[in-house]
């Protein structure tokens, strides 16, 4: 880890074999992501924006991202909705099941506490319509949660520039229990 991210990653547990009380995180720029997987989505987004605020979804080439694909799930904006597109692998894996063709207000049906801390995620990419990170230790009081600790990104897509259409999200987790090594 850089030494700047250090100082601004959520601190982790005492024992890194405990899982801590209380979830933490912090927001971040594309510039402060640590992982190689969402660095390259991140340069993938930024070569289809070129010198616009943000790509349109028609120029998104889910091929393209190749093996990246497993860690992507694209939704589509609706009023005040998401709809899941794209759900890779890693995604299924994070979450425990899969959310492809599914709105998040079904799965706010079964999971309510989550579903409302994504949306405010996926709210955040549609109203300031630029991309951030996210990245956080997840602790005892989302039990239901498999892994412990995770990277995000969210990128906005959109055919004029203003308004979001779909949203991008990639990420990689370390499921509780595992954590990885430098």
């Amino acid at each position: 880890m850089s030494r700047a991210a250090t100082t601004l990653a959520p601190p982790p547990p005492a024992d890194e074999l405990e899982i801590p009380q209380y979830s933490s995180g912090r927001i971040l720029t594309l510039d402060m992501l640590e992982s190689a997987v969402l660095r390259q989505v991140a340069a993938y987004w930024q070569r289809l924006k070129g010198e616009r605020r943000f790509p349109s979804r028609n120029e998104l080439r889910p091929r393209e991202l190749g093996r990246l694909l497993r860690h992507v799930m694209l939704l589509r904006v609706l009023d005040d909705d998401y709809e899941y597109r794209i759900v890779g692998d890693v995604q299924v894996q994070a979450y425990g099941e899969s959310w492809q063709g599914m709105r998040l207000s079904e799965v706010a049906l079964t999971h309510a506490k989550f579903a409302e801390g994504l949306k405010i995620f996926y709210d955040g990419a549609r109203m300031g319509r630029a991309p951030f990170g996210y990245r956080g230790w997840i602790g005892r009081d989302m039990p239901d949660t498999r892994y412990s600790y995770h990277e995000v990104a969210f990128f906005p897509f959109g055919a004029t520039g203003e308004t979001v259409d779909h949203i991008l999200v990639a990420g990689i987790y370390v499921p509780r229990g595992e954590f990885q090594s430098e």
